[in-house]
């Protein structure tokens, strides 16, 4: 799915509480507001902790008709089990939490997008949930009639207004490859020249970080660059993947510079056969292993199977696909 939906509320919910950013009240008719140290009274009393929440409820306003549903999350609610019972933390409105809830995203797995913020993602749909609640029906008697109720307003071909419809995204870092059996391989050549260019202009690679690692005046041998890593942000398209170069992280001698903008890429103006490096990053007709894919680190022997996954198989499901590749 992409991200846990009950995890994510839990842990970017409590901090903005208990700085006083996000107000939590006692109920849906916030008669009274639950301070950060009530919170934490509440959690010590319970032994419970919000953050280990085993359910966030939405209150939500539906309309049904016969082709389309709409909704509107109004509220969030957090019940914990504890030892002598359920334990209610309290409620946040959406609607007075929007602007800071809004601006704040995940960090998505690899199967959700690059980049996504909560309220859209709560707006996807994305998560599995079942109604605990309709009116004021509670189907405590008959609870497979909260799942008539749900497949009925959200399924069945029904147009869903206000969904929000996932991106299409990736954020994809990956290190290019020296081939040891070619050394006109294209990927050498990027290493040749890259190394070339920074050697002979020591003012860009001391610009860069080096001088971390090395004094300016006294560095007499040329450094070898022993890694490149590129970050971009990939979308899927009807006729293909669009490509966008982030930025790229170059290493000197197993030490990393600091990080490199395409802006200033373009400007060393760096050919590599008679094409300008960025052209080259994105054709990608050089050996390359994946290093992350969103938050998900991507072991090297799975690389090709995660790239496969991209190129044919649905971008919320390719974990699936890696599993069973």
């Amino acid at each position: 799915m992409g991200f846990n939906m009950v995890y994510e509320l839990q842990n970017i919910c409590y901090p903005l509480i208990l700085s006083g950013k996000v107000k939590l009240w006692d109920s849906p008719k916030k008669t009274v507001r639950i301070s950060a140290a009530a919170l934490q009274a509440i959690e010590q009393s319970s032994d419970t902790r919000f953050n280990k929440t085993a359910n966030v409820f939405l209150h939500e306003v539906w309309s049904s008709s016969r082709r389309k549903t709409s909704f509107t999350i109004i509220g969030l609610s957090f019940i914990n089990d504890g030892k002598k019972g359920k334990v209610s933390y309290g409620y946040i409105d959406l609607k007075e939490s929007w602007p800071v809830l809004s601006a704040t995203m995940l960090e998505c797995n690899v199967n959700g997008p690059a980049n996504i913020s909560l309220t859209q993602a709560l707006y996807s749909r994305n998560y599995n949930f079942n109604v605990v609640q309709f009116g004021r029906e509670t189907f405590t008697e008959k609870p497979e009639k909260a799942i008539v109720i749900r497949d009925k307003a959200f399924y069945h071909q029904k147009t869903i207004e206000g969904l929000m419809e996932m991106p299409q995204t990736k954020d994809v870092k990956y290190h290019i490859v020296r081939n040891v059996d070619d050394t006109d391989a294209l990927g050498n050549t990027i290493f040749r020249n890259m190394q070339f260019f920074l050697n002979d202009n020591k003012d860009v690679l001391f610009n860069l970080g080096a001088d971390k690692y090395y004094d300016y005046k006294s560095l007499s041998n040329d450094v070898k660059l022993t890694s490149i890593e590129v970050q971009e942000q990939w979308t899927k398209t009807t006729s293909g993947i669009q490509v966008e170069i982030k930025e790229i992280t170059l290493y000197i001698n197993d030490k990393p510079l600091n990080t490199i903008s395409l802006k200033t890429l373009l400007e060393w103006q760096l050919m590599c056969q008679f094409k300008t490096l960025d052209d080259v990053l994105l054709e990608k007709q050089f050996d390359y292993t994946l290093i992350k894919i969103n938050n998900t680190l991507i072991p090297e022997w799975d690389s090709h199977k995660y790239l496969k996954a991209l190129s044919v198989y649905s971008w919320s499901q390719v974990s699936r696909y890696v599993q069973f590749y």
